[in-house]
């Protein structure tokens, strides 16, 4: 690894576990000098300012995520062909790909958990700004698969089933190794998968 993509990466790892620990707002530049070990210039030089570098935590999570998502989609509606793609087939292709990085970049992941998590509890205009930036692209995406797959539900009651379906994989990211009774059986990633969207399906189509 170059010395550019090193320290770059290394102010994003150290960026990310400050911002999940106490906010975007209350962590400042120099906190992130400090503990980085790294000069202003360094900030400056890699992202210009806060924001930028705000944004590119943020970037370096979400977007392949969901990019994998986007191919996962293309895949599934050209298998169906002109036909109307499965309920399940879609639910695949938004949760396997988040449940996958997380079981694969176990450490890194656990701290952007918990930075998203902040973030969707501490209302910020500009971070939500960011995530719609981010997301625009795949919710339309996702709309417009669910539309086809269940013509009989309108687009309020998928954004609906969307929504909670979001709250449910989220709750898994922050929560899947706490709070589980000793008589649970040990269940692996694939099963999980499986298991995510089993439920969210079911509640699809009870709306």
């Amino acid at each position: 690894m170059s010395r550019f993509k090193d320290t770059r990466s290394h102010i994003l790892d150290v960026a990310e576990e400050l911002f999940s620990e106490q906010g975007c707002d209350r962590v400042s530049v120099r906190d992130i000098t400090k503990q980085a070990r790294v000069n202003l210039a360094a900030i400056n030089y890699h992202f210009g300012s806060k924001e930028d570098l705000i944004a590119a935590v943020f970037e370096r999570r979400v977007v392949p995520v969901n990019e994998a998502r986007i191919a996962a989609l293309d895949a599934v509606e050209r298998s169906a062909k002109k036909k109307s793609p499965k309920l399940e087939d879609i639910l695949e292709a938004f949760i396997r790909p988040t449940i996958q990085c997380s079981f694969a970049t176990a450490k890194g992941e656990k701290a952007f958990s918990k930075l998203f998590g902040r973030c969707l509890s501490e209302a910020s205009p500009e971070i939500e700004s960011l995530l719609k930036r981010q997301f625009e692209p795949l919710v339309e995406r996702l709309d417009a698969a669910l539309m086809k797959a269940l013509p009989h539900l309108s687009r309020s009651e998928i954004f609906w089933c969307m929504k909670f379906t979001f709250g449910a994989l989220h709750h898994w990211l922050l929560t899947k190794d706490r709070f589980l009774p000793g008589w649970l059986e040990e269940v692996d990633g694939e099963a999980q998968i499986q298991k995510l969207i089993s439920f969210a399906a079911a509640g699809f189509r009870a709306a």
